[in-house]
């Protein structure tokens, strides 16, 4: 089974929602401890149910309460002091499309079920996709304020079809080339992409940025960094699309991806600026699961200077893998990336 956790904001709820809601967070907040207070001292058997509850909330939010409370108390004294997220489990809401194509969530609260548009963003379309197809299966639904926006999260699950023989395949980040992969095989078709688009993209905005901080243009400044993220959002989007393709022309794939702590400090990418490289392994990663593909994520040490064949640390020049001791030549990301083929790894969700 995979996991894939998605989480969004509504979009434009109208006031009277939003004043329903609020008012469930506060109801549900004096439920769960009006709860765990009469367990606490005996008014209250462990076995109460919705119809000892007195208060306006559906049936579904006041079950999940009880479950809720139980889990949050397990014998010990608990004090709720702020509002309590409304949560139904995953029989007792929804997910469709309407005619305009907007994703909608719905769920009871007090007065009625709500039926409320949502947020679809790219790091979450597959999966919520996968739902309004009929691919996966959804868990519980938290639904919770967060200053003036509303938030819900769930999480998608799938069941991963591979039987027989695995066929790992290494993907290595970097700087020059921002993707390289390929099987534990240098006879087999291999995946490799210039990182020069994502460089111009950071250099040139890094350079209006410091412009506009000269010239004290602090708002124009915070507008740029959101142009540079959706730049670089949509090369992730469609550059993890690619690598998924890639991968599942083999036989039962398995992706192998190297942990972040891989970057190195004093490259332009490391620290803060690391943000691409963890968003582009996040999009391959609920992508391949989508796809029904294993994602592993594997220690990364030695893996640009190992060679691939047999095993001797080497280092690269540039672009280029020799080995002195066995003859191996081969691009230097592509020879990472079959170190990382070769290692076992752990199993990773989105």
């Amino acid at each position: 089974m995979v996991e894939v956790s998605v989480e969004t904001t509504f979009r434009n709820p109208s006031r009277s929602r939003r004043q329903e809601w609020q008012r469930a967070t506060h109801i549900l907040r004096e439920c769960k401890q009006w709860l765990v207070d009469g367990w606490e001292d005996g008014t209250l058997a462990s076995s109460v149910t919705t119809g000892d509850i007195d208060n306006p909330l559906y049936s579904a939010l006041q079950n999940q309460a009880i479950r809720s409370a139980k889990s949050d108390s397990d014998g010990n004294s608990v004090e709720y002091t702020g509002e309590q997220p409304i949560e139904v489990n995953n029989q007792n809401w929804e997910i469709h499309t309407t005619d305009n194509d907007s994703v909608v969530i719905g769920f009871p609260c007090i007065s009625d079920w709500w039926y409320t548009p949502i947020h679809v963003h790219d790091s979450i379309e597959d999966p919520v996709q996968a739902l309004l197809d009929g691919d996966a299966d959804k868990t519980k639904l938290s639904v919770w304020r967060e200053g003036d926006d509303w938030h819900c999260s769930f999480t998608v699950e799938y069941d991963e079809q591979q039987t027989g023989e695995k066929t790992p395949i290494g993907v290595d980040v970097g700087h020059n080339y921002i993707l390289a992969a390929t099987p534990d095989d240098a006879s087999a078709e291999s995946f490799l992409v210039s990182g020069k688009e994502y460089k111009f993209v950071r250099r040139y905005y890094r350079s209006l940025r410091d412009s506009l901080q000269e010239a004290g243009a602090l708002r124009a400044r915070n507008h740029v960094g959101n142009k540079e993220y959706r730049r670089i959002q949509d090369a992730n989007h469609t550059l993890s699309k690619r690598l998924v393709a890639y991968a599942s022309q083999f036989s039962n794939p398995v992706i192998k991806l190297e942990d972040l702590e891989s970057i190195p400090d004093g490259s332009e990418w490391h620290g803060i600026h690391s943000w691409p490289f963890y968003e582009l392994q996040q999009f391959i990663t609920y992508k391949a699961q989508k796809a029904g593909i294993r994602v592993e994520k594997i220690d990364p040490k030695n893996t640009s200077q190992e060679c691939s064949q047999c095993g001797e640390l080497v280092g690269r020049d540039g672009s280029k893998f020799a080995c002195p001791h066995c003859g191996y030549v081969r691009h230097a990301d592509l020879n990472a990336a079959e170190n990382i083929s070769q290692r076992e790894g752990d199993p990773c969700t989105a």
